[in-house]
């Protein structure tokens, strides 16, 4: 038996007869991790959302939540009985309340169809977490969950590396200067790279890793690093040291970790030059193709050496074992080693920029005052100007003073921003997990959330303890992982993308459920009749509250693409979308510009006005009602309207333009509004 199989025996076992047999090694991993095969399901579903715009899409999360769903409904009825500790139920109570309260919101929320949106997400991770929390997982599957997750999103940047070093294609792929793909947001793209960075820089570290596996860990993690670096992400720039510092804090055998961050650090550095060139090259017109494809090229050769590098290390460490008093000397070595590096890259910046106490108080009066337009001049890691978040918080925070206990509904924040915001900006989300969900569910939201997540670590603490096997070593860099997206998520809109927010808390379930033993005695019984009856009933009506805004987003992406071609049917299609999803206005909205735009002036008004019916403060239907009464000679409605549509979004500048006209007495073409709301997307996205 090897040391790895012989490490995650479980103590209270009698020891088996010894064998290498794979079969045999497959049969005792299974008897221990029982929830294994389920799991890798769920990692493989984690990378389907990773590659499709992080999951964003309700076309892509809603049926990953279903199979997700499915999976523990598997898991329930074929596993055996689950034992989780005390600590584990409550975390899965709070954050199955959580949810619960999120779809509660809707009843309150203005935007009623966003706010079951925003339910759903939630629904998912606390799917996710009760999958991977409920039945005990052993270091080995721990191992092998994590690393085929890492792997996987390896996979996925390699993939869009070399798509995008076609220069035919790659603007596609940027977005000033920043690779966007495949999330089509950079910043959560950069979060991405970095959730399976951390696994990759760990098992890269272990000796119990396969000496191939150890070579395509660090490669990986080479790979990861220089995507992040190309996405030029200062949020994920402020939370990087933390985070580093937190891996090497908790995590066991950090020397390990230290020196394989050293060896990704020290490839990283040398291509630098060539990462950072993409950024300061970008014309707004044509990308920085033959940079790009310069610093593809160098990550390719970087990562082909760290592959190499960490097979040769991982053989060397096979055919030397090391002693553990030897060990633990080699890592307080590097520890004390890493420490001195710290202070005098402190001490070298404060003697080149000054005073960093200084230095913190500008960069902090910058982000306050917001809006510098991007200059693509050396990285922009590293600033924090040319941002509106403080704006962003300043509107959440509002939101939460008016509505302390329940907030104002689940991802109901733009519409707010519109009346109370100070930008041209016109953002869907507030750029913080805290404040969403302070000003979106109030406390009592913030309580189950936080609460939920606090129960967790403390089980993931339990398992953390221990010396450096790889159970513990999973445990903390779960715990690291599922750190790092809150931290991150703090700072931006990360908690709308599923194929972050699922492997985070999949990870943080995982991080209890390492070893994790029951307190009480074990109960055979099965639910009673009663139990089930009532499980049944709330599955069905989840699968219900998931299923039917799942079908109408996509009848609405159907009926989009054929709006152009086949009016008539998309129509149908847009009928089909409303009645599936009556909380939600924009099939209504749609179909009301297709009737416009056919010249059915009256069918338009007639469904933009049902629309009020459900969300009477939509600035947009106000705008098209009021074109559509200037181009039925109703003068006197159309400045009324006009006016109504400035009240709720005073700051749009397509709006402030018809106001103008309407005001002066001039006829406003419906073509004309369409063109000035095409030609004002650009401001409208303008910095994150």
């Amino acid at each position: 038996m090897t040391q790895l199989d012989v490490e995650q025996q479980p103590a209270s076992s009698p020891a088996e007869p010894a064998s290498d047999a794979p079969s045999d090694r497959l049969r005792r991993i299974l008897a221990d991790s029982p929830s294994l095969p389920l799991l890798l399901v769920a990692v493989a579903i984690f990378v389907w959302l990773a590659a499709d715009e992080g999951g964003f899409r309700g076309v892509t999360f809603l049926p990953a939540t279903l199979l997700l769903l499915a999976l523990l409904a598997i898991g329930l009825i074929a596993l055996p009985l689950p034992r989780p500790t005390r600590a584990q139920w409550v975390a899965i109570a709070l954050l199955t309340g959580y949810a619960a309260w999120s779809y509660l919101s809707i009843i309150w929320a203005d935007e009623q169809g966003l706010a079951w949106d925003g339910a759903n997400r939630t629904l998912m991770y606390a799917i996710v977490f009760a999958l991977f929390a409920l039945w005990t997982v052993r270091g080995t599957s721990a191992a092998i969950v994590i690393g085929a997750y890492a792997l996987g999103v390896a996979g996925i940047g390699l993939v869009e590396l070399l798509r995008a070093a076609d220069s035919s294609s790659a603007i596609a792929f940027f977005d000033e200067g920043r690779l966007r793909e495949p999330t089509g947001y950079a910043n959560a793209n950069v979060a991405l790279w970095s959730t399976a960075l951390w696994p990759a820089l760990v098992l890269a570290g272990r000796r119990e890793i396969p000496t191939v596996l150890r070579g395509l860990f660090l490669s990986s993690a080479g790979l990861l690093a220089a995507l992040s670096i190309l996405g030029q992400s200062r949020s994920w720039a402020v939370v990087l040291p933390a985070t580093a510092l937190l891996l090497v804090v908790i995590v066991p055998g950090r020397g390990r970790t230290i020196a394989a961050g050293a060896l990704v650090t020290v490839a990283i550095g040398a291509i630098a030059g060539p990462l950072l060139d993409v950024y300061e090259a970008f014309d707004a017109d044509i990308p920085a193709s033959d940079f790009f494809s310069t610093a593809s090229k160098a990550t390719l050769i970087a990562s082909a050496v760290l592959l190499g590098v960490g097979i040769t290390w991982g053989a060397l460490d096979r055919a030397s074992p090391v002693g553990a008093a030897t060990t633990r000397r080699l890592g307080t070595a590097v520890v004390v080693g890493l420490v001195l590096c710290c202070i005098g890259g402190v001490t070298a910046i404060t003697v080149v920029k000054g005073n960093p106490i200084t230095e913190v108080g500008d960069a902090w009066d910058d982000f306050k005052q917001g809006g510098k337009e991007p200059r693509f001049e050396g990285s922009r890691i590293g600033t924090l100007g040319g941002t509106y978040r403080y704006d962003y918080w300043e509107v959440a925070w509002r939101n939460f003073e008016e509505h302390p206990l329940i907030g104002v509904g689940g991802d109901n924040f733009g519409r707010d921003y519109l009346i109370h915001g100070t930008s041209q900006q016109t953002p869907a989300y507030p750029h913080s997990v805290v404040l969403r969900t302070l000003s979106q569910t109030g406390l009592i939201g913030m309580l189950l959330l936080f609460g939920g997540i606090l129960a967790a670590l403390v089980a993931a603490i339990a398992q953390v303890r221990g010396a450096a096997r790889l159970g513990p070593v999973m445990a903390a860099t779960s715990v690291v992982v599922f750190a790092y997206f809150m931290l991150h998520g703090a700072l931006d809109w990360l908690w709308e993308f599923p194929g972050l927010g699922a492997p985070a808390f999949a990870l943080l379930g995982i991080a209890t459920a390492i070893g994790a033993r029951a307190s009480g005695p074990i109960r055979e019984t099965r639910p009673s009749l009663t139990v089930i009856a009532a499980a049944a009933i709330v599955t069905l009506a989840i699968v219900a509250g998931v299923t039917l805004p799942w079908l109408a987003e996509r009848e609405l992406r159907s009926a989009r693409e054929l709006a152009s071609s086949n009016p008539a049917a998309a129509l149908d299609k847009l009928d089909r979308a409303a009645e599936l999803n009556p909380l939600s206005p924009v099939a209504d909205k749609t179909a009301a510009v297709i009737e416009r735009r056919q010249g059915r002036l009256g069918a338009a008004e007639s469904r933009l006005r049902e629309t009020l019916i459900r969300d009477p403060g939509d600035p947009f239907v106000f705008l098209q009602l009021a074109v559509i009464a200037s181009a039925t000679d109703r003068q006197d409605d159309a400045v009324r309207l006009i006016r109504r549509a400035s009240a709720l979004s005073p700051r749009d500048e397509v709006t402030r333009r018809v106001k103008r006209q309407l005001e002066a007495g001039r006829y406003v073409s419906p073509k004309r509004v369409d063109e000035m709301i095409l030609e004002d997307v650009n401001v409208r996205t303008g910095p994150d």
